[in-house]
Parts: structure tokens; C-alpha cells; sequence
């Protein structure tokens, strides 16, 4: 029940109250033996239309809540469980929306892919739990080296994704070269093992004539370039 709804019903109230005091108070109709009936007639729609109400609170209460936990559901599934970044299916969309947004307004966008060198030895020497924690801890220093309008996700195992609007590339290798050297220069605490981790990244700036999926191979293969070049490094695509 809309609020107009619920104030033409409140009229009606008040109308029907009106009415019905007349008719007790109308001395010709005092020994109608209608009156008594009448009366419990008119407490029934009162009670009644007291309990509808009632009912269309708790409805638009009810609608409320759903609302709210369709809109937590939603941002359940574009949210990394572990890291709290965005996760693949989010990133894509914003790529997706961020790159038709720089094709319209030939404007410059750039993403990073970032991906921790010898995780899995660490892994292997720590345990998955540390490795886990240690994802958390490198999820917060990616957020500490970009702006708000910046987008991090995870991509993937130790893979990182990062989404840079309105930067061009030397912006973008500039903000890699930021976060390679942070993650260098931090003790990670996971477990208390005070452990220390490097990272190579792969950059790469959009290019109108080439969709997602091409952009995010042209970062890929910068990364495996880092790789190969001895990692813990930054390199800009080809």
C-alpha cells in the first residue's frame, strides 16, 4: 500500500466515523434495533482496516529488506571472498564500461596485471594458510599505491588486475613500477614469519582497435617478459 493509498483509506476512516456518530446521534433512528448491529459492523471495519494497515507496513518493511539483500547478494558475487578486491566478473565489467567510456571520449586508460614471483614456494614452506594471509596483506598495499577511482581485483591464485582510468601508459608503468617497489620493500607479518615477496607486472594502455580480451593478452605478455627477464620488474607491453 502507497502512502496515497494509505491516506485515501485514512479518509474513508474518518468518513465512515463521521457518519456512523451522525446516525447515533440522529434521535429518529435511537430505537432502531439495527443500531447495535450496525455498531459492531462498524468496530469490525475498524479493526479491519487497523490490522490492513499493519499489513502493508510489515509488506513495504518486508520489501525493504529484500531490496537490501538483493543489492548485498549482488555485491557478494563481485567481491574476492579472501581479499576483499573485486573479483574476475566485476573487473571485466568496469574494463568493459572503461574502455567504451575512453573509445567515446578518446581518453587514455591503462591496466596493470600484477603476479607474485615464487608464491608457490612459499606456499610449499609455509603452508596454504600463510599463503592465504599473505594475499590479504599484498591486497592491502595494491590499495594504498592507487587512487580511489582506481580499480583493483583479484584475478586469480596470486594474479592481480588493476584498472586505471584517465592514465596513459608512462602513468600506468609509473603506478607498476609503485607497487612493485612497495611490495619489495614490506615485511609481510602472515603467521608472524616477517616474510619478504617481490612481484612482476605486465602494463599495458588501450588501444581502440582492440577489445578486452586482446588488451588483457597484451598485459599478459608483458608480465611473462618480466618473468623472463629475471622478475621483479615492471614491462610495458608490445
Amino acid at each position: 500500500m502507497t502512502r496515497n493509498d494509505r491516506a485515501i483509506v485514512s479518509c474513508l476512516e474518518d468518513l465512515e466515523t463521521t457518519r456512523f456518530e451522525q446516525l447515533m446521534a440522529d434521535e429518529r433512528f435511537k430505537d432502531n434495533p439495527l443500531l447495535p448491529e450496525m455498531s459492531q459492523l462498524h468496530e469490525l471495519y475498524r479493526t479491519l482496516a487497523q490490522r490492513a494497515e499493519r499489513l502493508a507496513k510489515e509488506k513495504s518493511r518486508l520489501e525493504t529488506q529484500l531490496g537490501n539483500m538483493n543489492r548485498s547478494l549482488d555485491l557478494a558475487t563481485r567481491i574476492d571472498a579472501m581479499t576483499g578486491l573485486a573479483n574476475r566478473r566485476a573487473i571485466m565489467e568496469k574494463i568493459d564500461q572503461e574502455f567504451s567510456r575512453a573509445q567515446r571520449h578518446q581518453r587514455s586508460t591503462s591496466i596493470v596485471l600484477a603476479d607474485l614471483d615464487n608464491f608457490k614456494q612459499v606456499n610449499d614452506r609455509y603452508g596454504y594458510n600463510t599463503g592465504d594471509d599473505l594475499l590479504v596483506e599484498v591486497a592491502r598495499v595494491l590499495r594504498s599505491c592507487v587512487r580511489s577511482e582506481d580499480i583493483c581485483a583479484r584475478w586469480g591464485g596470486e594474479e592481480f588486475l588493476l584498472l586505471l582510468p584517465e592514465t596513459p601508459l608512462e602513468g600506468a608503468l609509473s603506478v607498476a613500477n609503485k607497487i612493485r617497489e612497495s611490495i619489495a620493500m614490506t615485511v609481510f607479518s602472515a603467521n608472524r614469519h616477517g616474510i619478504k615477496l617481490t612481484a612482476s607486472l605486465g602494463v599495458c594502455e588501450y588501444q581502440a582497435d582492440q577489445n578486452i580480451f586482446e588488451s588483457i593478452k597484451r598485459a599478459d605478455q608483458a608480465l611473462y617478459q618480466a618473468k623472463q627477464a629475471g622478475k621483479n620488474r615492471a614491462m610495458v607491453a608490445p
